[in-house]
This record gives C-alpha cells, structure tokens and sequence, in this order.
C-alpha cells in the first residue's frame, strides 16, 4: 500500500526516500508528512517528513547552491549536474521549508528557502537568472547552456510562490 510505503521512509541513511527515483515536486511528499502530523498530532509522522525534507534539502544542494532534480528525475547513482531543471521543483523545496519553519520555528529551514530563491537569480548550475525581471516572468527550465527562453505560467507562478517565500523570509530579520 502507498501510504505506507510513504509513511515508512527507506532504511538506508544513504538513500531514505520512499521511492527509488527522486520525480517532480519532491518536497511535496515531505510536506504532506509535516502537515499531517501537525494536524494529526502524530510526532513521529511529523518528524519523519522533517527528517525527510532535511535529506532533500542536503541532496538537492551542490557547491552552496541548489542543484534540484531534473525533469527525468534523479536515483542515487545518477551524475550531476543533470539538466532541464524545473522551476518547480526549486518552489516545492521552498514551500515545504517554509511550511517547516512554521511548523518547529526552527531557522535551519530557512537556509532551504534562500538557495531556492538564489537558484531563481542565478545562484545554481548554469549561473544563469531564472526569471526576466523585465517581464516578471519565470523561464520554464534550467538546461547546461542556460534557461529555456519560454515563459509558461506554471514557471511564473513558481518563482513568484518562492519570491514570497523570499519576501517573507526578509521580513523576520
């Protein structure tokens, strides 16, 4: 059954995603779990997808910057840097660090919103600013010789989700 395969994360300390492959949206899975443990008063269900988002956040950053898992997704073993990197992956991290933060008022969660919002100006694999401050708008994918030039909504609305991330971030020093 899923849910347990999700409740029960790998054993392995080296790989302990439920999952073989690391997909799309990742952090999502990890914020679930703290979610539903705060509403659940389940603390081992909370801590379990703290622990789970605290791996993802290590795994996910290369060299201080956020090298998030491509489009094709990410296993143990792959190399990287790997490429067509999705915007969303980057808001998923934020938004689940974000929501841990509110969730223990612990600040290491902040670290994981920053490299997010640093990947959108420039800070990740290809040093190249994910969103055209020009337009406002958030390009659609990270490859090795830059940013796709398309500008879908779904980008835009990532990098604006992780720029209030940002915003609210500065707003606590």
């Amino acid at each position: 059954d899923y849910a347990k395969t999700v409740a029960q994360p790998n054993a392995d300390k080296a790989w302990p995603w439920p999952e073989p492959r690391l997909t799309y949206a990742n952090a999502v899975l990890a914020e679930a779990m703290i979610a539903a443990g705060v509403a659940l008063d389940d603390s081992t269900l909370r801590h379990q997808g703290l622990d789970l988002l605290g791996w993802l956040v290590e795994y996910e950053t290369a060299e201080g910057h956020l090298s998030p898992t491509p489009a094709a997704g990410r296993g143990p073993d792959d190399l990287r840097p790997a490429f067509d990197q999705q915007p969303i992956e980057v808001a998923a991290l934020a938004d689940a660090c974000a929501s841990a933060y509110r969730a223990t008022n612990d600040p290491r969660w902040l670290r994981g919103v920053r490299l997010a919002w640093r990947w959108f100006l420039g800070h990740n694999d290809a040093s190249t600013p994910m969103f055209d401050s020009t337009t406002g708008g958030g390009y659609d994918g990270l490859e090795a010789a830059g940013h796709n030039r398309n500008q879908g909504a779904e980008s835009t609305l990532a990098m604006l989700s992780t720029a209030q991330h940002a915003r609210w971030l500065s707003g606590l020093r």
